[in-house]
């Protein structure tokens, strides 16, 4: 017989089983007989064998193991140290001190040129000039008190030089002032430094030697005396202006002033000294 009707009766004859033990479960009513013999299926041609069906089965195996050894306790005792280092860094800014202004007493020299004005014009030059002064002065307040003492020695006219040995002039100025300073501008070169605007002004005692000058005339026409080699005094006035800059207990001035006094016989005679100083507080 043929192979393959072989495979196909065989295949023919499962289905049946099949659908008769469907047919029997479905069928809940009645018992049916089941065959305890089982129905031989042979190949009629010899020579070919039926493929064997290996089939996989896995096994899980749980073994469970018990200690009888009796249980020890453990003591574990367990330290725990946490050292945490922090570092901050902290920048302190000091604080800036403020600014600290001298107040009260100072003193000071100033030295510069000074020249002649009025009845001491024609016969005199200028010439150099020194003084030295005190006074109180509160750095932010208005009103200072000053006292100087100036020293100037004027030249000499070409046209009044006396020859061989002229004689050098002479003349000090005691000056006690009034000092007003400008409550403004204080700050115009920064805040460490303070700088002010004044005038200046008050009596002032001359004394002269040596010194030739023009007298009045009744007939309108120059006339001047020749130098006198005695001291000579007259009172009169001052007034002027400076500016000053401070920084710390020191203090740098350019001032101009009038000093004028009016001789007996002779018109207004003043000095108009320039100067640069120094104030130590």
């Amino acid at each position: 017989m043929d192979p393959r009707i072989t495979r196909l009766l065989a295949a023919a004859t499962a289905l049946t089983a099949l659908g008769t033990a469907v047919a029997g479960a479905q069928d809940t009513t009645k018992t049916r007989p089941r065959s305890s013999r089982s129905i031989p299926i042979k190949k009629e041609a010899g020579g070919e064998l039926a493929k064997p069906i290996h089939d996989t089965v896995t096994l899980y195996r749980t073994d469970t193991l018990r200690l009888t050894t009796p249980p020890v306790t453990i003591h574990d005792t367990v330290t725990r140290t946490n050292t945490i280092t922090r570092v901050d860094t902290v920048t302190v800014t000091p604080p800036i001190p403020p600014v600290r202004l001298p107040n009260g007493m100072y003193l000071g020299l100033s030295g510069g040129l000074s020249s002649p004005n009025g009845s001491l014009f024609n016969p005199n030059n200028t010439g150099p000039s020194a003084q030295f002064q005190v006074g109180w002065q509160n750095a932010l307040k208005v009103l200072g008190v000053r006292a100087d003492v100036n020293w100037t020695s004027p030249g000499q006219d070409a046209g009044f030089v006396r020859f061989p040995d002229p004689p050098h002039g002479q003349i000090w100025n005691l000056s006690l002032d009034a000092k007003a300073q400008l409550p403004y501008l204080h700050h115009t070169f920064g805040t460490s430094h303070l700088f002010s605007l004044y005038a200046i002004g008050g009596y002032t005692h001359t004394s002269f030697k040596n010194v030739p000058m023009r007298v009045n005339s009744p007939e309108g026409t120059a006339i001047f005396t020749l130098p006198v080699d005695s001291w000579q005094n007259q009172n009169g006035w001052n007034a002027g202006g400076g500016a000053s800059l401070m920084w710390g207990k020191t203090e740098i001035f350019v001032e101009s002033r009038v000093l004028a006094f009016t001789p007996d016989n002779a018109p207004m005679a003043r000095q108009m000294p320039f100067m640069l100083g120094l104030n130590w507080y």
